[in-house]
């Protein structure tokens, strides 16, 4: 569920970080999308491991017109799910789909990546990892995301982009990867649009359950849940003029 700052009413709070959050996430970017105009000229660009953001984006984002681009991990990037490695990847069928609606699928070494032999350089990577996870432990995809996309000339240095994960999204002016930390043209993180409030996947500690005010109804208790197993996205069945109600 999300939560509505009283302070900044532009920023919506998840109560825990992970994946669940994303149907929100696309939710409070359509509603700012009606509220807002300025936004509906920016570019939506999406990290995503298997589509499914850009894919729910699409459905909801039709009636505005935006422009959506999908940022993956390179095809070597793994991970281990008990003892088991995992490849994660866009479907060809996806892939497909979003080469028919016009969504750009970047995939490449990330900006922040690792590079063997390379220590120095792996160690600063780092820092800059970690000073980015005290907003969301995703917050460090948004922003590759976004380098990612201007490296390759979908974005253009200093364009407006809104960047997002799926507990996460931002209004950021774009740079480039060797230009970002740059006084006079690096990237600027220009407003957070909704964020988790506890970091409790990464940071490795059990938050005290907490009570706030909801933005459609009473108090929750706060309790950290497993995050649910990632799925594969389906391709979704389009049907002209309908979209789903808030």
């Amino acid at each position: 569920m999300a939560v509505k700052s009283p302070d900044a009413l532009s920023i919506f709070y998840f109560e825990e970080e992970g994946r669940q959050n994303l149907v929100q996430v696309v939710r409070i970017l359509k509603r700012l999308l009606r509220k807002r105009e300025g936004l509906r000229s920016k570019k939506f660009v999406f990290f995503t491991a298997f589509g499914e953001g850009p894919l729910i984006a699409y459905n909801q984002f039709q009636e505005f017109d935006v422009k959506i681009i999908a940022v993956t991990f390179p095809r070597s990037f793994m991970v281990k799910v008990e003892g088991k490695e995992h490849h994660p990847d866009l479907s060809p069928k996806i892939r497909a789909f979003f080469d028919g609606v016009g969504i750009k699928v970047l995939s490449g070494r990330l900006p922040f990546d690792s590079i063997e032999g390379a220590e120095g350089l792996n160690r600063e990577m780092k820092l800059v990892k970690d000073v980015l996870t005290t907003i969301s432990g995703s917050f460090p995809l948004c922003i590759q995301a976004v380098l990612q996309s201007c490296d390759m000339g979908e974005v253009e240095p200093g364009e407006q982009v809104v960047a997002i994960t799926g507990d996460c999204a931002a209004l950021v002016t774009a740079s480039t990867s060797n230009r970002f930390l740059s006084g006079d043209d690096g990237l600027v993180v220009n407003e957070i649009l909704c964020k988790p409030r506890n970091l409790n996947l990464a940071r490795r500690y059990s938050p005290k359950v907490i009570s706030q005010p909801l933005l459609f109804g009473g108090p929750v208790d706060l309790k950290v849940r497993n995050v649910p197993e990632l799925q594969e996205p389906q391709v979704p069945r389009l049907q002209e003029g309908k979209s789903e109600e808030e």
